[in-house]
């Protein structure tokens, strides 16, 4: 499990709060993220958990919910985690809520929960019809059934698990906001079209590690481009899924290459190399969609 003094740190530079009232812009967000990423992965993705929380208390109507955690989130005296990613799968609804008296009763499992037993409160979404629901889950209600921590090849420490819901009742006051599912899609296929700074974060720490290589300058260029892409009035959601998948690529190359360059020593569990190779090959398949994958593939095959 990620130690709790690091998240701790983070809370004191302030880092909790970056998309709270009076976060920062763009550029330092990337910033944060890329720095964070490239020194240490999986405090990296615990730590970006916490951010969908944020997100949506920012966004939602439910003044009361707002006053009751934005400031403890923003501050990180409290913690948040978030599950929704089963959203993006085909077939029948892995979460599912229906309306009952004064709220709502949610049942089903997310297969993927990361940051148990490291925060308090967890942005659930849940399929509601047409629509889907977004609510805000004390992480020791009861209702809740946890797996182990998963088995995983990377990211071991990020404490994830499988999350079953048992009838868990959410009242009116624990409501985020509900969407048409049509319109999370829409803007869930923006959203997984962005560069994703983890990869540049990966990848500049292994062209540091490298010292002279060609890669530097790929990297600043796709850099350049993947964020000026992203900062256009109109995104081009083509050019910035295609950017994606290099980055992505570009991120396992370089740790290959970091791997390949420091010899046997790079299979020590102590050192950098192998771990950057692992975390690089995750974020490979972390918010991955159907678009972001053929777009990896084509760059792998060029």
């Amino acid at each position: 499990m990620v130690p709790a003094g690091h998240l701790d740190a983070l809370a004191e530079a302030g880092l909790y709060g970056l998309h709270g009232p009076g976060g920062v812009g763009a550029a330092a967000g990337r910033e944060a993220f890329e720095v964070l990423a490239g020194a240490c992965g999986v405090t990296f993705f615990v730590w970006v958990q916490h951010h969908a929380p944020v997100k949506l208390l920012m966004q939602s109507a439910n003044q009361s919910l707002r006053e009751r955690y934005l400031a403890g989130l923003c501050s990180g005296r409290v913690r948040g985690g978030v599950a929704f990613a089963y959203l993006r799968r085909p077939g029948p609804p892995a979460v599912v809520a229906r309306r009952v008296a004064g709220g709502y009763r949610i049942d089903g499992e997310a297969p993927w929960v990361t940051s148990w037993g490291l925060a308090q409160v967890y942005a659930v979404a849940a399929r509601l019809g047409d629509d889907v629901l977004f609510v805000l889950v004390d992480g020791s209600s009861p209702a809740l059934r946890v797996s182990a921590p998963l088995r995983l090849a990377a990211m071991g420490a990020s404490s994830t698990v499988r999350l079953a819901f048992d009838g868990l009742l959410v009242p009116d006051d624990d409501v985020l906001s509900t969407v048409p599912l049509w319109q999370w899609q829409a803007e869930d296929r923006v959203i997984t079209a962005q560069p994703n700074p983890a990869a540049f974060g990966i990848a500049a720490t292994c062209v540091r590690l490298l010292g002279d290589t060609p890669l530097a300058a790929e990297l600043d260029g796709l850099r350049r481009r993947s964020y000026a892409l992203a900062d256009s009035p109109e995104p081009d959601l083509a050019a910035l899924v295609e950017a994606r998948g290099h980055s992505l690529e570009l991120a396992v190359r370089a740790a290959t290459a970091l791997v390949v360059s420091t010899g046997g020593k790079a299979m020590s569990s102590d050192h950098p190399a192998q771990r950057l190779l692992r975390e690089a090959a995750f974020f490979t398949i972390q918010a991955q969609t159907p678009a972001v994958r053929r777009a990896t593939l084509d760059q792998l095959r060029r």
